[in-house]
């Protein structure tokens, strides 16, 4: 089936659990999301010392003063609404069956959001159509959250597409939050390069940016970003 959107958490844990929070996610946590009507397909990142420094985001969001160095993308099909009723759920049983027992006070959720696609591109040199734009190889992404984007900047934004190391382009607008767009760029090569290439692309926009911000992909169970932020000015707890 065609990917229709996505489910998108934004998380933080304590520094000093780096390693136990994200083997628990990826050995208990992710599985059983994975096994719901609607979800093909995870994706997790991470925000380093340097990609929090290049940073842009509202004084007053969820991604200001270094929060949200954890992301989790999950790809649909169907109805966007099928999967998120259906991954609620499925938290009460993992809760009754004791599978969420990592402590609630070391880690938390910054923003939770259902979005669906509203457009796709991938750079012409792949001669990908936009289907398979969701599922384009990459080494990180550039994600773009914005308020009150102009509909007449959306080509602009697709047109990121043609820039070096911009594999392709999703676009996609919240259903839980009114007037509030996102647009992930799958990238490759030095990740702060790439946010810059797409800012200066997309310089002289009239909307409000939320999150303007690089983050590496994540390969499972393997984290050696860790020691960086334990040892960086981040928040050491979720409380900071």
């Amino acid at each position: 089936m065609e990917p229709t959107g996505i489910i998108f958490a934004a998380l933080d844990c304590d520094l000093d659990v780096i390693e136990a929070w994200n083997r628990w996610y990826d050995l208990e946590h992710t599985p059983p999301n994975l096994s719901l009507d609607g979800v093909v397909m995870s994706n997790r990142y991470v925000a380093t010392p340097a990609l929090h420094a290049a940073r842009q985001s509202a004084a007053d969001g969820p991604f200001s003063a270094q929060h949200a160095s954890f992301l989790t993308v999950y790809t649909l099909t169907g109805d966007p609404q099928t999967a998120f009723d259906g991954m609620s759920g499925l938290r009460d049983v993992l809760v009754a069956d004791g599978r969420m027992e990592f402590p609630e006070d070391k880690k938390i959720v910054r923003q939770g959001d259902v979005l669906e696609t509203v457009a796709a591109r991938a750079a012409v040199a792949t001669k990908c159509p936009p289907v398979d734009v969701p599922f384009m190889g990459h080494t990180g992404i550039v994600v773009r959250q914005c308020r009150g984007e102009n509909a007449n900047e959306s080509e602009k934004v697709l047109q990121s597409s043609t820039l070096p190391g911009v594999n392709a382009v999703w676009a996609l607008a919240s259903r839980l939050q009114e007037n509030v767009t996102m647009q992930i760029f799958f990238v490759e090569g030095d990740l702060r390069e790439r946010q810059q290439q797409i800012g200066n692309h997309l310089q002289g926009s009239t909307a409000t940016i939320v999150l303007f911000g690089a983050f590496e992909r994540i390969t499972q169970l393997h984290y050696p970003w860790a020691d960086a932020m334990r040892n960086s000015s981040l928040p050491p707890t979720i409380l900071d």
